[in-house]
């Protein structure tokens, strides 16, 4: 791999103003472990172009046929780098009002020319706090190698420049659009319906396949806690759900290890159900796959229809002394709480 040229633009959407800065001596370390990073990042969504006459995917296929003049490069480059800041003055306008900001940073990019003899258009948002000024935008330090400073990235491959279509790699720490859908005009491959009914089917069919026998108490629990976790959040990031859920789990009656073997079996669902390890979750997709029905007594069923917070002290199963068994079951409902009351 061959970096053909880079630019670093700091993208300062409060003042409007775009600020280009010379490249430093480890900058080409930088892009060369950022490009290592995405390749082998799991936590990134497929998307493909929705137009090659676009203005951002445009740019970059003329620098490519054009690659060798300069001033032609840094026309197109600062051209991308503009409407990046548009787009961030745009989706600032949209958030202020629920008290948030866009993430500052600078703008990353890089066309690479692999042995292959294809090309990679890298183009990076990346926190510029570590290593940038903001008091006058000076270079402080090199790039950080933290990876949790890269706040976006895309990672164009053109393997044939004449081609309609390409395919690109996206990954975003959150929910917002702007990246993939209004600065670089990219379609999702999969949908976010598709992904969310993809994935909990995925996890619900390892659950069931992976912990039959006496490990229904952890399976009721573990499924309660994807269930929340889907419903509580716009943004997913496959991996960190896992991570969430499964590296701190306790169990009550499933070994360590075959949490531990679980876990590796949902990190590997991606792949293996084709879907993406980030989406924004449609939750009404999984509405009717989340309800499960468990009898209790003749005429009685327990009916679940969603996530539920504190289960534990929420429903209950005990035996009484005299060896009957009972569910019991907090209520926030006065009338259903007064038609049983003893």
């Amino acid at each position: 791999m061959r970096i053909i040229n880079s630019s670093i633009r700091i993208i300062d959407y409060e003042n409007q103003r775009i600020f280009e800065r010379t490249i430093p001596g480890s900058f080409e370390e930088f892009v060369s472990d950022l490009i290592t990073h995405i390749q082998t990042n799991t936590s990134v969504r497929e998307y493909k172009t929705r137009s090659v006459v676009t203005e951002v995917v445009g740019s970059i296929l003329q620098i490519v046929a054009r690659r060798d003049d300069n001033d032609f490069v840094l026309n197109r480059v600062n051209g991308i780098a503009t409407r990046l800041l548009n787009e961030e003055i745009e989706a600032q306008r949209r958030v202020a009002r629920m008290n948030t900001d866009v993430q500052k940073g600078s703008l990353v990019q890089s066309l690479l020319f692999e042995d292959d003899g294809s090309y990679m258009y890298l183009l990076a948002k990346v926190e510029h706090s570590d290593f940038v000024d903001d008091s006058d935008f000076s270079f402080k330090t090199g790039f950080s190698k933290d990876k949790k400073t890269i706040w976006k990235s895309c990672l164009i491959h053109i393997t044939d420049p004449d081609s309609e279509e390409f395919y690109a790699k996206i990954y975003s720490n959150t929910v917002a659009k702007y990246w993939g859908d209004d600065f670089l005009e990219l379609d999702q491959v999969k949908s976010d319906e598709a992904n969310t009914l993809k994935a909990f089917r995925a996890i619900d069919a390892t659950l069931n396949l992976n912990m039959k026998g006496n490990y229904s108490r952890d399976h009721t629990i573990i499924r309660n806690a994807f269930i929340s976790y889907l419903k509580n959040r716009d943004h997913i990031d496959f991996p960190t759900m896992i991570e969430s859920i499964l590296g701190q789990y306790d169990p009550v009656d499933l070994p360590s290890e075959k949490v531990s073997n679980i876990k590796e079996k949902m990190l590997e669902l991606p792949t293996k159900k084709n879907f993406d390890s980030q989406f924004n979750v449609v939750k009404s997709a999984i509405n009717a796959r989340i309800k499960k029905v468990y009898p209790v007594n003749e005429g009685i069923e327990l009916k679940i229809t969603d996530g539920i917070d504190d289960l534990k002290n929420t429903i209950k199963a005990f035996r009484d002394d005299d060896g009957t068994r009972y569910i019991q079951i907090k209520t926030n409902n006065e009338e259903t709480f007064q038609r049983f009351r003893v």
